[in-house]
């Protein structure tokens, strides 16, 4: 994943794809472990019910290097419900949850910039830990007996705000050739 070449969003400090794409070529994927898990279920959700939704959420809690060790570190915060609309529109009742946070750990060389640190844990670390996720929240809801579609897969949100695009010049039309009919090239008419 190469970075553009934009000011991040918010206050965070600008970052060059150079930074940032030698984080990636430096960093190589060492552990991923669950070091928090927990699931409750309400007795309204042992019975199944069609019109569940699924709500889910997987973020970055905190990212640091530790140059010394040679390790990126970061804490992924994983939540997953599946809820019932309530009579009152808005309202929500959540049946089943599970809430996870796991360690991510990636060998690296160098001493990357706080940006570069927190660009990459946002776009790589979070995609790492959710697949893990996926499975457990999966496999919860199969030992609770529940019927649940998968969680859908995360998508990468826009951390840096796209960069206005320069209109291509278009090259001019070339007149087209008439086409002589093949009635018109044997002498017939």
């Amino acid at each position: 994943m190469s970075a553009p070449a934009e000011k991040p969003l918010g206050n965070a400090p600008s970052l060059s794809p150079a930074e940032y794409n030698k984080l990636v070529a430096a960093a190589n994927l060492r552990d991923i472990r669950l070091v928090e898990s927990s699931f409750a279920i309400a007795p309204d959700g042992l019975e199944t019910r069609p019109e569940l939704k699924l709500v889910h959420t997987c973020e970055i809690e905190n990212a640091h290097a530790d140059i010394a060790d040679g390790l990126l570190v970061a804490i992924v915060a994983a939540a997953a419900s599946a809820v019932i609309a309530g009579e009152d529109r808005g309202s929500e009742t959540e049946l089943v949850s599970a809430r996870c946070r796991y360690l991510i750990v990636y060998n690296i060389v160098g001493n990357p910039t706080e940006a570069a640190v927190d660009t990459f844990a946002k776009r790589v670390a979070r995609f790492a830990a959710y697949p893990y996720f996926r499975a457990h929240f999966a496999e919860l809801a199969s030992q609770a007996g529940l019927m649940l579609p998968p969680l859908p897969v995360i998508k990468e949100r826009r951390l840096i705000p796209e960069v206005a695009q320069t209109p291509t010049p278009s090259l001019p039309q070339q007149p087209q050739k008439k086409r002589r009919s093949s009635a018109s090239k044997s002498g017939t008419k």
